[in-house]
């Protein structure tokens, strides 16, 4: 048996946000010969499963912060500390960004982000005139259609109601911005930081990335990691590449993967996992 994680975006799901009707397919085809499948992404677990529909396998999501068996059953969950929770979000809120909340039951974002991300593009655009801003907008819209997406007035509250913070996202057109609020992070003790799209900054505990939640996933499930398969695209999914034997880098990835990666398969536009996992396995 195989253990094969898979991420989502810019991997199984398409360059629309959809996922790739044959990577599903070839999914389901791995797990009925004997293999499990497991979605290992930096999105919520019940958007993966909103998106991924009928699918009973496995999940790591949150970038590694939630493992789930295949019943949705929580094995494992690595969130922030509250004290460092706390004092991030009350960094981002002076920052003045657009940022999400990553909780068991939903994602948070502050009810005046979505001002603050038309406020940047504006901006932006009146600084180059070439830029179009219709696609920005279109780039960021995909954060407010995510599963499970709520406002909030206060998000401190989250951390006076003892709510488990898996995850805070940064979302910005700003990238002198990014740049400040990743160094910000990047020292401190508690709390590391990866991306996994172009104007996203993800905030995780030290002690959560993909990597992890695969090794902890595999010797629950008794796989050896010499029988570990990973297919991603971006800088998040660097730790699980760096922990598995077989290691296919999606054909629009970035560099970094591809140079880690065993394999290279098409890109998500054109079906690459599909056409990974039916090579990898013959089917």
């Amino acid at each position: 048996m195989k253990l094969i994680a898979v991420d989502l975006d810019g991997t199984l799901l398409t360059s629309n946000s959809r996922p790739s009707s044959e990577g599903l397919e070839a999914i389901s085809h791995a797990v009925a010969q004997g293999h499990t499948v497991t979605l290992c992404t930096g999105r919520a677990s019940f958007d993966a499963r909103h998106l991924t529909g009928e699918l009973s396998i496995p999940i790591i999501a949150s970038n590694g912060a939630e493992v789930f068996d295949r019943e949705g059953k929580l094995l494992r969950e690595t969130p922030i500390h509250s004290n460092a929770a706390a004092e991030a979000i009350r960094y981002l809120l002076k920052q003045d960004v657009y940022f999400e909340i990553f909780c068991p039951e939903a994602i948070y974002s502050p009810s005046s982000g979505e001002q603050k991300l038309l406020a940047e593009m504006d901006m932006l655009v009146s600084a180059n005139a070439e830029v179009d801003r219709d696609r920005l907008w279109e780039s960021a819209k995909i954060q407010f259609v995510q599963f499970g997406f709520e406002r909030i007035d206060n998000p401190l509250q989250l951390i006076e109601q003892e709510r488990p913070i898996y995850k805070l996202l940064v979302f910005s057109y700003n990238e002198e911005k990014l740049d400040e609020i990743t160094r910000h992070f990047n020292v401190q003790p508690q709390v590391q930081t990866t991306t996994s799209a172009k104007h996203i900054v993800e905030v995780i505990a030290k002690e959560t990335d993909k990597g992890q939640a695969l090794q902890f996933l595999a010797g629950h499930l008794g796989v050896e990691m010499s029988d570990t398969v990973v297919i991603g695209d971006s800088y998040n999914d660097i730790s699980m590449f760096q922990v598995a034997d077989t290691k296919i880098a999606m054909g629009n990835a970035v560099d970094d993967v591809k140079r880690l990666a065993t394999s290279i398969t098409r890109t998500n536009d054109e079906h690459g996992v599909a056409y990974a996992i039916r090579t990898l396995l013959e089917i």
